[in-house]
């Protein structure tokens, strides 16, 4: 009989039922599985993102800290190395009563500033066209604070112009303004160089700054300054700094490194830096040297070289006398006027140019072109130590390292005079017939025709050094001598003299007075009667330098110790009260009916003999130091060591001075 093999109905669904559930139970289980594994992965990763935020904040915590530290640290050195300065508008003496006389060939920079050359000169900047000749002349009267240039550099649209001692100026086209460094004493301005996008300036005593526009900041070498800087190269990242006898300092990566003759320097002063193929030349003042790869290997010894540049794959090179030097490959000699003096290269304007104390010369291939010279009103030199004016009214200028030069009265120089005897003047006096001159030399007496005889210890002088005279007598750094009945006699400290170096004489009446280093003499019928020093009278300095009798009153100008009266008691009287005390240049003192001009190391003093008041003058002259002074009518003429100023003397009593 047939069997079924299948259950009840209802109990096969509860099968199915059952094995449903226990799929969905290890689907369940699976899912679980997995879903606490995602989970645990997630949990890890958030972790991780969370542990990196925070190891990330802390970085940026630990970052941020050490750079405001940086910062800070970098501030304080800032303010550490911040020069403090005055900047000041430098306004133009309009008087038409001052004119101021210079030499302005000895050339030391030169550069094209818009439309125009400029020349930095030992008496004033020049503005030039394209051929050389001035367009015009800028001196004290127009606002520079004095006349001896040192350097040029067009930054910011701006002319930049180094002095000897007046710090920085600058020129817009316009006016002139003076950065003053107020912390130091800086000397003379004398290299620029731009570098990241910020001004290089180097000083001879006031070290290495760099100005942002805004301030200036110093440079050192770990924490020393850096003085006498010659020169200023860059080329990459590396800064080459040349000293006057330092020798060469690099700048790269933070680290500085100093090559001397240590390194095989032929010399440490630096005069030149330049690049040419490749390599970088060192000039020395006693040769040519190369840098390469650290180490410097010398080339050539050219004695007295003076400055270096590169200029069209060429590098030229120039000695002081102005001899020129081609190096490419090999050294050769180039043709040239010799005989200069202070010359050095320098470019602009894509043209090479020789620089000396006869000017600007332009060169070009194998060719020398000086530029054009007003030579008929120039003086030969700025430093003037003597003046006076001859009967026909030309006014004779002294100098002290070339001679005389001799102007007629409308402005013409007629004559200069110049060679071994004739230079060193130290005092001119003119009488009806002949110009005496003491010297160096001797005593110089010209005649019409400026020839001249001398009188020195051949003749029985104390000595060949002459520092004043009178008709008779003769102030020597030995004694001081009378002549009588055509004879000499010496009178020296063994006679009585305080000292036997004599600055000045004065003859008054039967009495003779001598100022010498170690005091005032009295002096009657060639015998030392009584001495006036600091111990025995008002005078506040031995060091008497000036004498001169005025209206029957007897003054004296001192070294250092400033203006005195002696009076008919005897006694000395002191304008300290007055004026404190300064120093009265040897001889630096004229008269006239109404005032007594002395001239100081700061300007001009001024004392009017009807007021017995004192004024001073000082910014409208070429130079502070006043070496010299004389008259004539309507003007008088103040020697300075950059030249004269010629003023009207109502210009001292005009108010609106």
């Amino acid at each position: 009989m047939w069997k079924s093999t299948n259950t009840h109905p209802q109990n096969h669904g509860v099968a199915l039922l059952i094995d449903s559930l226990n799929r969905r139970k290890i689907s369940a289980t699976i899912a679980l599985s997995i879903m606490r594994w995602s989970f645990l992965k997630i949990s890890v990763l958030v972790l991780a993102v969370v542990t990196a935020v925070f190891a990330a904040y802390q970085f940026y915590k630990i970052n941020r800290s050490v750079q405001q530290t940086l910062a800070e640290t970098r501030a304080r050195l800032i303010d550490k190395d911040r020069v403090p300065f005055e900047k000041k508008i430098l306004t133009p003496h309009l008087s038409n009563k001052v004119k101021i006389i210079q030499n302005t060939n000895e050339t030391r920079a030169f550069v094209k500033f818009r439309d125009s050359f400029f020349a930095a000169t030992n008496g004033g900047l020049l503005q030039l066209d394209e051929i050389g000749n001035t367009e015009k002349h800028f001196t004290v009267l127009d606002g520079l604070p004095e006349s001896d240039l040192t350097a040029l550099f067009v930054w910011n649209n701006k002319l930049f112009i180094g002095t000897r001692s007046k710090n920085l100026v600058t020129f817009d086209g316009e006016r002139f303004e003076n950065y003053v460094w107020t912390d130091r004493k800086a000397q003379t301005v004398t290299a620029f160089l731009e570098r990241g996008g910020k001004l290089l300036i180097g000083t001879f005593a006031g070290g290495l700054l760099e100005f942002d526009g805004e301030n200036f900041t110093e440079i050192k070498t770990e924490n020393e300054r850096i003085v006498a800087v010659n020169c200023l190269f860059r080329e990459n990242s590396k800064l080459f700094v040349g000293t006057f006898n330092n020798g060469l300092l690099i700048y790269q990566n933070d680290v500085w490194t100093r090559f001397s003759t240590a390194e095989n320097l032929p010399s440490n002063r630096i005069v030149g830096i330049a690049s040419h193929e490749k390599n970088l030349y060192i000039s020395t003042d006693l040769g040519l040297a190369v840098w390469q790869e650290n180490s410097i290997r010398k080339i050539s010894e050219i004695p007295m070289l003076a400055s270096s540049i590169s200029f069209e794959n060429k590098l030229f090179l120039t000695k002081e006398n102005g001899k020129i030097y081609v190096f490419d490959k090999s050294l050769k000699e180039f043709p040239t006027q010799e005989n200069l003096q202070n010359a050095r290269l320098d470019s602009t304007d894509e043209k090479l140019f020789l620089l000396s104390n006869k000017g600007i010369a332009q060169i070009d291939g194998t060719k020398i072109k000086p530029f054009p010279k007003a030579e008929n009103s120039s003086l030969t030199d700025n430093f003037v130590s003597a003046i006076a004016f001859d009967k026909r009214e030309n006014l004779w200028v002294g100098t002290f390292r070339n001679g005389l030069d001799v102007f007629s009265p409308d402005g013409r120089k007629i004559k200069h005079l110049e060679d071994e005897t004739v230079r060193e003047i130290n005092f001119l006096k003119a009488d009806d017939e002949t110009v005496s001159a003491a010297a160096s030399s001797g005593l110089l007496n010209f005649k019409n025709d400026f020839s001249f005889e001398i009188l020195t210890r051949n003749e029985g002088l104390p000595s060949n050094s002459i520092t004043h005279f009178t008709t008779d007598l003769t102030a020597t750094a030995r004694g001081l001598a009378f002549r009588e009945n055509g004879k000499i006699r010496a009178l020296s400290a063994l006679n009585g003299l305080p000292n036997n170096a004599v600055y000045t004489v004065l003859q008054n009446g039967e009495k003779i007075y001598a100022g010498t280093l170690g005091g005032l003499a009295e002096i009657q019928n060639k015998k030392v009667v009584r001495t006036f020093k600091d111990s025995n009278s008002n005078l506040k300095t031995n060091w008497v330098t000036a004498l001169i009798s005025v209206n029957e009153r007897i003054f004296v100008g001192t070294y250092g110790g400033g203006f005195f009266e002696l009076l008919p008691s005897g006694e000395i009287h002191s304008f300290e009260a007055e004026t404190g005390k300064f120093t009265v240049n040897p001889n630096a003192i004229f008269a006239d009916e109404n005032k007594i001009y002395l001239g100081t190391l700061e300007g001009a003093k001024i004392f009017d003999l009807q007021t017995q008041k004192w004024s001073s003058v000082k910014n409208i002259l070429p130079a502070e130091t006043v070496l010299a002074i004389a008259g004539e009518e309507k003007n008088i003429y103040f020697g300075t060591t950059n030249g004269i100023a010629k003023i009207e003397k109502n210009y001292f009593t005009d108010e609106e001075r």
